[in-house]
């Protein structure tokens, strides 16, 4: 028994070093938000910087509010149907699964299923994410390429969003073609494109987005900053390919590692029925799932920290 407190300790130490590192991370993801917020309120000269007079209580809502906004971004499709898949993925992984268990293992199933349905989710949220993100890597490559092409022929920069968003059928031309038209429509810059980073909250475009509004406020040359940017697009898309390459061995061999226990878990079900009941019903037998579950996390928690920079 006094394992079992032991271990227990153990794991929420771990869990609690996780929500420490987790809210550290986001933390440190707000500030920087609002300190590019600031950066580009002050390119057209105006104060937007966050007011300490705000409570914790509303920072927490905003953030929320965002943070769910951009969920909406990431499941909102074009279609019915694809908007049906995104949401019914995860509830017929939950479904299958259960399936497994009530014929195989024989877990409760309320518990099981209240595990899975979140954990499902989040799952293939972050698939989501990354297909999304990939794809407007795809798409801003090409669009800087394009619009700095019809600038170089004598096209406003208007003109050349506007040619884009005519002339393609993904995300980031609608993106453009809405940009288009609210600018054309007398809304100012600043706003139109913070909207519009709010959307596609990722680097390059930030990057694209306070070349624009320095162009707009101060004047420059456009069509040199956007070639820069291309060159440093196309270099980083390299650098993060050969990144990739260098440390697959090492990723792929952290998840086989990780998922040796649980394979060999499921397989004693079906080699050695008595021994696999031991480890779930008896106390004894107890201790060594939560030695299993505690040296993954560890585990995990270490390969985390020591690839934290890649």
């Amino acid at each position: 028994m006094k394992n079992i407190y032991i271990i227990f300790i153990v794991i929420s130490f771990l869990f609690a070093l996780m929500v420490w590192l987790r809210v550290k991370k986001t933390r440190h993801i707000f500030q920087k938000n609002n300190d590019r917020k600031n950066v580009l309120m002050m390119l057209v000269g105006k104060d937007f910087s966050v007011s300490t007079k705000e409570s914790l209580k509303d920072i927490i809502i905003k953030n929320i509010r965002n943070k769910l906004a951009g969920v909406r971004y990431v499941f909102v499709a074009d279609s019915p149907f694809e908007l049906i898949k995104r949401v019914l993925v995860p509830i017929g992984f939950v479904l299958i699964v259960q399936i497994i268990n009530i014929n195989y293992f024989n877990f409760p199933s309320l518990p099981t299923l209240l595990a899975l349905t979140p954990f499902s989710y989040i799952v293939w949220y972050k698939i989501l994410l990354k297909k999304r993100k990939k794809a407007f890597e795809v798409d801003f490559t090409e669009s800087i390429s394009s619009i700095n092409g019809a600038i170089s022929s004598g096209r406003t920069f208007l003109q050349a969003m506007d040619d884009y968003s005519k002339n393609n059928n993904n995300h980031l031309a609608k993106e453009f073609g809405v940009i288009t038209r609210r600018l054309n429509f007398g809304d100012n810059p600043e706003v139109v494109f913070f909207d519009s980073w709010k959307v596609y909250p990722y680097k390059e475009y930030y990057f694209f987005i306070v070349a624009i509004l320095l162009n707009i406020n101060s004047g420059g040359r456009l069509r040199e900053v956007l070639g820069k940017l291309q060159r440093s697009l196309a270099s980083n898309t390299a650098m993060e390919k050969k990144m990739l390459t260098l440390t697959s061995e090492m990723r792929m061999a952290s998840k086989i590692t990780g998922a040796i226990p649980f394979l060999f878990l499921i397989l004693l079900k079906f080699i050695s029925e008595d021994n696999f009941n031991f480890i779930f019903e008896d106390p004894k037998g107890n201790i060594l799932l939560y030695y299993l579950l505690g040296s993954v996390a560890t585990g995990i928690l270490i390969i985390k920290f020591l690839m934290r920079k890649i």
